[in-house]
């Protein structure tokens, strides 16, 4: 029997003050070629594993961990330092984490000086690894001005650039639009058929990745490995236990289960039998003729670059509005701008009647709540504790109830930049919602959220639009989209492009035009048609 590339042999691990391992007695291996999915519930220890794979743990580890990790025969802690990231490459779940540079090119640069690439050779494979993520023509910018899904591409290029035998993708596709998220698949598919590179990919995501696994791994909510083998025999067998644990189930298979289909279940909606009927409820829609938001040719510029040009838009109270559209299309910027954090270069925006620029920032943003796509850059304190009550003057009960509510009781003693990325996304939404805004915008509200957290998270801001609060979301999740949004914006190339009802929206807009995709319902029934017209 060949030798493992990396085998791991009951490893543990546990942090400080922490009374409960993180990771429980992992034993695996993994072999040259294989492409294995990770499933997990949010805070289950997946993104910890990766940092005892590539050997960031124990070295940087505040805790205690064993058992052991070899590579290709070796023990992980006996390799020099830095040359263990040369055979094991990481993409972070937040890749801002692990830029060490300025510009884009400098990026992939450094790297290649670290292997000692000849100078002679550097440009062209600079633009080797570029042109594989679709970012060549941004080769000269500085990276803060990257969308968050750009910054994704070029933290998977840098890492490509290196040429690893091991790549370890964490959440790869959680910043990324559906038509984004295929490309990147295709691309890493396309490196596997040409150098054979092995993969470890974790992912709340699964449907992306289903032409290229063969193997799946699921996690327990204590960090122990409850099943290794086939998807398929994984959610025909255990979809019970994984639904229970939070961990997300193919798209086809939800669809299976809805329509109450039996066993066995195909795990892609291709495969799923005509004539499936699935229950629907459109979300209320409010009608209260007052606007909260009232946007007139507004338009952003960075030096003669127009970045967004909106010539009219309103936003009613109680309304709670979906914004999506490609990677870069201005969907971030468009929130910023109608909440004050950026001020347009023409044009007026007001906020309940009253001209934004003459708002005192305090009042304002009593009035107004935003969740950034990184959590990160909202948390002042040193507690999870403090982040809920900074500034508030709710009580201790309703901090604790908050606490439980978005399942972190017991975590709020903890600072928060040592929680996982879920973890972090549900404290940041909290911390919004707990000073009741009029109005709350939510930048990928549920990314990094394992199927009970999203759950969870989605109820606590329902809740909060039921008592009056208008929400807007930034997402490129068109089934909670769907679910949720009672009218949609699509932005494409600083333009709101369509703007309507989900439902009409499903129906008349080519989605594929603006990097999405329908809700797995939709799909399913355009599938259906499309099969019916060529019967």
């Amino acid at each position: 029997m060949k030798q493992p590339l990396l085998e791991v042999d009951q490893l543990t691990v546990t942090f400080e003050e922490e009374s409960c391992s993180t990771l429980t007695n992992l034993s695996f291996t993994i072999q040259q070629g294989d492409s294995i999915l990770l499933l997990g519930p949010s805070g289950s220890g997946k993104s910890t594993l990766t940092y005892c794979l590539n050997g960031l743990y124990p070295k940087e580890l505040d805790g205690k961990m064993s058992g052991n990790i070899s590579f290709a025969g070796s023990n992980i802690e006996e390799f020099k330092s830095g040359k263990i990231n040369l055979e094991v490459g990481t993409v972070f779940q937040d890749p801002e984490t692990q830029f060490c540079m300025l510009t884009v090119e400098d990026e992939i640069a450094f790297g290649l000086e670290n292997k000692k690439i000849s100078p002679d050779l550097m440009e062209s494979e600079i633009d080797r690894v570029l042109s594989l993520v679709g970012l060549q023509h941004r080769r000269k910018d500085q990276i803060h001005t990257l969308s968050g899904g750009q910054k994704q591409k070029l933290a998977l290029a840098a890492v490509l650039a290196l040429e690893p035998r091991l790549l370890i993708l964490d959440e790869p596709t959680a910043n990324l639009d559906p038509a984004a998220s295929k490309d990147l698949v295709k691309t890493i598919r396309h490196l596997k058929e040409q150098q054979d590179i092995t993969l470890f990919i974790i992912e709340h995501n699964i449907d992306y990745w289903l032409p290229i696994i063969n193997r799946t791994m699921l996690l327990d909510r204590d960090g122990s490995l409850f099943f290794d083998g086939d998807l398929r025999e994984a959610v025909n067998l255990y979809d019970e236990e994984m639904q229970q644990r939070g961990i997300w189930l193919p798209e086809a298979v939800l669809l299976a289960k809805q329509a109450q289909l039996a066993k066995p279940w195909p795990l892609t909606i291709d495969l799923l039998p005509h004539g499936l009927q699935f229950q629907t409820e459109a979300p209320e829609i409010k009608q209260t003729k007052k606007y909260i938001v009232h946007v007139e040719n507004a338009i952003f510029r960075n030096k003669d670059k127009v970045l967004l040009d909106i010539p009219a838009l309103d936003i009613q109270q109680g309304e709670l509005i979906a914004i999506t559209g490609k990677n870069g299309s201005g969907k971030t910027l468009l929130s910023r701008l109608i909440t004050g954090l950026l001020k347009p270069t023409a044009g007026d925006i007001e906020f309940l009647g009253k001209k934004l620029r003459r708002w005192k920032t305090n009042e304002l943003y009593q009035q107004i709540g935003y969740v950034f796509q990184n959590p990160e850059h909202q948390f002042l304190t040193d507690s999870v504790y403090g982040e809920l009550a900074f500034g508030q003057t709710v009580s201790e009960e309703e901090i604790q109830k908050s606490l439980e509510e978005i399942q972190l009781a017991d975590q709020a003693d903890k600072h928060p930049f040592t929680l996982s990325q879920g973890q972090k996304r549900r404290l940041s939404v909290a911390t919004m919602l707990v000073q009741e805004p009029q109005l709350l915008v939510l930048d990928e509200p549920t990314f990094g959220q394992d199927s009970h957290t999203t759950e969870v998270l989605m109820d606590l801001i329902w809740r909060h639009h039921q008592r009056g609060c208008t929400i807007i979301m930034i997402t490129h999740d068109m089934d909670l989209v769907d679910h949720f949004a009672s009218r949609v914006l699509i932005v494409d190339q600083g333009r709101v492009v369509e703007d309507n009802y989900p439902a009409s929206i499903w129906k008349k807009t080519d989605l594929s035009d603006y990097g999405l995709s329908l809700p797995a319902k939709d799909a399913y029934y355009k599938r259906m048609q499309e099969d019916s017209l060529y019967a």
